[in-house]
């Protein structure tokens, strides 16, 4: 099933990069993943390009797993990775929007449009449908969160919801930064690898979140990114916070080397 939310997600999210990486760890690791901060920067790559101009802020964090088992493949859409699940009726049909008067109101969480989708869910021969889901979280294996600082305590900021006042602000068809980074791997077939091998492994994560929105919304405001990370097995990470920031602090200052 495809991701409701793939627009945002293939704007606001690039790669990520294993900065480090080593399987030559003690076997007491456990299997749980445990993550710590290591580095937060903000890059303007072809600034003042109205074509070309990418906004991109880098988190890297230290991982240590002891089976190895991160990552998850872009195409990995079987349960329990999947997107989301239908809800039925009674009957045994998808339940379109509006069709039961107790559903929710329309979200971008809590359903899917198919004519976005460019997929014929509920296979009734056309696009047109609007069809009520369980939203799967499982479909993640990082979750990123913002928070920032208004009067003198942080507050989070869901940018599903933002601006306030738009239309986004109640059906939650915003930005979200939750995705996938790829299985942990240099081989030809990294996640058949991982699959297949029970080994530790430690080092550091990249992970590239871009949009064109965050000098907009954030300004010169004082910010601060909580994250967790999950396994194959679903098990999830510690939480781990970057120390507070604002964008401009962060900035990566470019050079002729980093233009040519």
């Amino acid at each position: 099933m495809k991701n409701p939310l793939k627009d945002f997600f293939f704007l606001s999210v690039l790669v990520v990069l294993i900065s480090a990486f080593s399987c030559s760890r003690p076997p007491e690791l456990p299997d749980t993943p445990s993550i710590s901060f290591h580095d937060i920067e903000f890059e303007v790559i072809n600034e003042g390009d109205p074509l070309f101009e990418e906004n991109v802020l880098r988190l890297s964090f230290n991982v240590a797993d002891g089976n190895g088992d991160l990552g998850l493949d872009g195409g990995e859409d079987t349960p329990p990775y999947n997107a989301y699940n239908l809800i039925f009726d009674n009957t045994g049909n998808p339940v379109e929007f509006g069709q039961r008067p107790n559903d929710p109101m329309f979200t971008c969480l809590d359903y899917i449009i198919e004519e976005r989708e460019n997929t014929d869910v509920n296979g009734d021969g056309d696009f047109l449908d609007t069809l009520l889901i369980d939203f799967n979280y499982d479909q993640f294996n990082i979750e990123v969160d913002f928070f920032v600082k208004r009067n003198g305590q942080f507050q989070e900021v869901d940018l599903r919801a933002q601006p306030t006042g738009s239309a986004n602000q109640n059906t939650l068809c915003g930005i979200s930064f939750d995705g996938r980074f790829p299985c942990l791997s240099s081989t030809e077939d990294p996640c058949d690898y991982v699959r297949n091998n029970n080994r530790p492994i430690e080092g550091v994560i990249t992970y590239d979140m871009i949009s064109g929105l965050f000098e907009p919304i954030f300004r010169t405001d004082t910010l601060k990114l909580s994250f967790k990370i999950k396994d194959r097995a679903l098990n999830e990470s510690n939480i781990s916070e970057t120390p507070e920031f604002t964008l401009q602090e962060i900035k990566k200052v470019s050079t002729d080397e980093d233009e040519d």
